[in-house]
């Protein structure tokens, strides 16, 4: 249990979006011991959580510089489980930026072919008015994509 200035901070009665909130206010503070040990316990206590969160837990990322704990472990998930992002229920949210990021990453454990598709699926998601099926794509419609 962290005890700050006395009193206790018990992780274990919040969920992770409470805890991701915390993180923010404490960098944002520049409380980096607490920085430190959030990042910790939240890749012991809620690794499956942040691989199905991604999209939301990648852009603080973005926005934060500071969380290099959850960046190495972001960044070993893209490598090791791609499929994980790929398949997570908030991938089509993705910001463009992030996609990119996640593809021109040099681990990527993944086809080009299979990368290829969800990036597809990704963009049709983007733009629902564009064929699903790309032979049918015009010229017009490879440009939006």
């Amino acid at each position: 249990m962290m005890y700050i200035y006395g009193g206790r901070l018990p992780l274990e009665e919040h969920d992770a979006n409470d805890i991701i909130k915390i993180l923010v206010a404490a960098n944002e503070l520049s409380l980096q011991e607490l920085v430190n040990y959030l990042q910790s316990f939240l890749i012991e206590k809620y690794a499956n959580w942040l691989g199905q969160n991604f999209n939301m837990i990648y852009q603080t990322l973005f926005e934060n510089d500071s969380f290099l704990e959850l960046q190495k472990f972001c960044t070993d998930l893209i490598s090791k489980e791609p499929d994980k992002i790929f398949n997570s229920m908030d991938f089509s949210l993705i910001s463009e930026k992030i996609l990119i990021t996640l593809i021109q990453n040099d681990n990527f454990q993944m086809g080009e072919v299979h990368v290829w598709e969800h990036v597809l699926k990704w963009g049709h998601a983007q733009n629902p008015g564009i064929p699903s099926d790309p032979t049918n794509f015009s010229k017009d419609d490879f440009n939006i994509l």
